[in-house]
């Protein structure tokens, strides 16, 4: 079953188009106690897992943790369930063999780290997302590709015109 049904069939299972962000800040929360961090992830999900079309996990949040972030990742994506869509947004993006290596990474059948879709950022052009959407289809998973943001600086660079 393709991605999109897959999303489509939930939302309406569901009545939902609710996205979670799993964005847990230190700073924010207040405490810079990991076990603090994975508490708070867990209420997250109990209090919007019956409305959340999908869940997804910043890695930023999980990554400045090194291992035992990963582990925390791990253990979120595990908490959340199959039933719920999984978007890892990792924003990855790089030259083609790079870029495959991380389609293969979060997508791709030996996957450490489960994920329905994955967030991908194209700066470096079409040879960026390729892979992502190659392994993407062949595994019924889904890219969602970084196009024009909501950030105040977004315009520094998004809305610059192209002068030739």
């Amino acid at each position: 079953m393709s991605f999109n049904t897959r999303l489509s069939d939930r939302a309406k299972r569901i009545n939902s188009y609710l996205c979670v962000g799993i964005d847990i800040s230190p700073e924010l929360l207040g405490s810079d106690k990991l076990e603090d961090l994975v508490a708070h992830s867990k209420l997250v999900v109990d209090a919007t897992r019956d409305i959340a079309l999908a869940f997804k996990p910043n890695f930023a949040f999980f990554e400045r943790w090194g291992s035992k972030g990963f582990k925390w990742l791990e253990e979120t994506v595990e908490y959340i369930g199959s039933d719920c869509i999984i978007i890892a947004d990792a924003k990855r993006g790089d030259i083609g063999s790079t870029s495959e290596a991380y389609a293969n990474a979060w997508l791709g059948d030996n996957s450490h780290f489960y994920a329905d879709a994955l967030t991908v950022n194209p700066w470096m052009g079409l040879e960026t997302i390729y892979p992502f959407i190659k392994i993407a289809k062949e595994k019924g998973k889904g890219v969602f590709i970084l196009l024009k943001t909501s950030n105040l600086g977004s315009k520094d660079i998004q809305s610059l015109e192209a002068v030739s």
